[in-house]
């Protein structure tokens, strides 16, 4: 990814060249600035949502919990908070944890009736809805705060240097940190509101290697956070460039 802050102060150099004010100089690279700012954080806000969505289909709230935006100077990239990007579960025996507390048949059998619940229903929210809306939010509120800060640097600016370009980045990716450590420990524990469709009778006569198996999730999210920070890394990289040209083509 390049360096904004180091394209800009290129930029200031050529337009010297020009035989421009330092003033004239200082607004140009100053305006620079500030518009990179503004689409960079639209960028960063967009890869992290679409990390949270792709968790959502991967039908991993653990994954959602942990999405991170990670800064290493001037790169960005979208992570997990533990690093872990493989959140696959293996098919599980359910049976056992379904029986506790059981009641007890006349022949001396554990049951329990299960209530199902339809997972297609539109009205239905969930753990895994509730997390992503929640993960969601905290990325909309962290977009908004950081473009408050890009609004404000230019209040802000009593130098000759131009604003910091991946300040709103910066702004964005702690706020969004902030958040969902705030957010998913009651997004962990929201109970179903998907409407019960049907009861099944959960037994100890039954198999548990057969009946009432979790099919467990395919959720390797390797290859998908890649193709997410290639994709932003690029959109990143064009912007400003793009910008930096526009700028100095028009003086």
């Amino acid at each position: 990814m390049l360096d904004a802050n180091h394209e800009i102060d290129g930029l200031r150099q050529r337009l010297r060249f020009k035989n421009l004010s330092e003033p004239v100089i200082d607004s140009i690279c100053d305006d620079a600035a500030r518009e990179i700012a503004s689409i960079a954080i639209d960028i960063l806000a967009d890869a992290t949502e679409e990390a949270v969505r792709a968790g959502q289909d991967a039908k991993s709230a653990q994954f959602i919990n942990e999405v991170k935006v990670v800064q290493n100077g001037h790169e960005f990239k979208v992570d997990t908070q533990s690093g872990r990007r493989d959140f696959s579960e293996p098919p599980f025996p359910m049976l056992p944890k379904l029986l506790k507390n059981a009641k007890i048949a006349q022949d001396g059998s554990q049951y329990k009736v299960i209530p199902i619940r339809d997972k297609g229903a539109k009205t239905g929210g969930g753990m895994l809805n509730a997390t992503t809306e929640a993960a969601l939010q905290s990325i909309n509120e962290a977009r908004v705060a950081a473009k408050k800060e890009r609004d404000a640097m230019k209040e802000k600016l009593n130098t000759s240097l131009s604003p910091d370009a991946m300040k709103g980045m910066s702004t964005f990716a702690a706020l969004q940190a902030i958040n969902n450590a705030r957010k998913s420990f009651s997004t962990m524990r929201e109970k179903s509101t998907e409407p019960v469709v049907a009861f099944r009778t959960a037994s100890s006569k039954q198999d548990p290697g057969a009946k009432w198996v979790h099919p467990g999730t395919d959720a390797n999210m390797d290859r998908t956070l890649h193709a997410i920070n290639a994709r932003m890394q690029q959109r990143l990289d064009d912007v400003i460039i793009d910008t930096i040209r526009r700028y100095e083509d028009i003086y």
